[in-house]
């Protein structure tokens, strides 16, 4: 596995309550002198680490194989019993535009319309993804959600 390969893993199970990654490792899964392109391809390597909340059998699976059909166009699930519109009224990837996107407003939004921050830390804490990462997410739904 390429050194770039094991240093992101770091950072997306740091983002998404997993093992901690060192400090270095976290600026350089992206940097302003590195970004990474908004590619399908990237964002499933950002969302590897939340698969550990976000799997089978849950209502919002991040794994590889279900994660675009997951995300674009599709109204946020409901968490709670009786279940609650986490979606505030909006779906999670609208193509083309990040403020109309949810997921774009979980992850950086300090408070979202609805629950938590995401990703949580292992505490259930919310731990900010890094700007840069941020700014992947909000670039690839901005170039229409891309499914490549």
């Amino acid at each position: 596995m390429r050194r770039s390969h094991v240093v992101g893993l770091g950072l997306v199970l740091t983002a998404c309550g997993g093992a901690p990654a060192a400090p270095d490792a976290v600026a350089a899964f992206c940097t302003d002198d590195a970004p990474r392109a908004p590619t399908f391809a990237n964002m499933q390597l950002l969302f590897t680490g939340c698969t550990s909340c976000h799997a089978a059998g849950v209502p919002l699976d991040l794994a590889p194989t279900t994660s675009y059909a997951a995300l674009v166009g599709r109204a946020a699930p409901s968490y709670a019993d009786p279940p609650v519109d986490e979606s505030c009224g909006g779906v999670l990837v609208t193509p083309g535009d990040p403020a109309a996107s949810y997921l774009f407003a979980k992850v950086s939004q300090p408070a979202p319309c609805a629950g938590s921050r995401m990703p949580l830390d292992e505490f259930g804490e919310s731990k900010p993804l890094p700007a840069c990462s941020q700014q992947l997410i909000h670039d690839w739904i901005a170039a229409g959600a891309p499914a490549e």
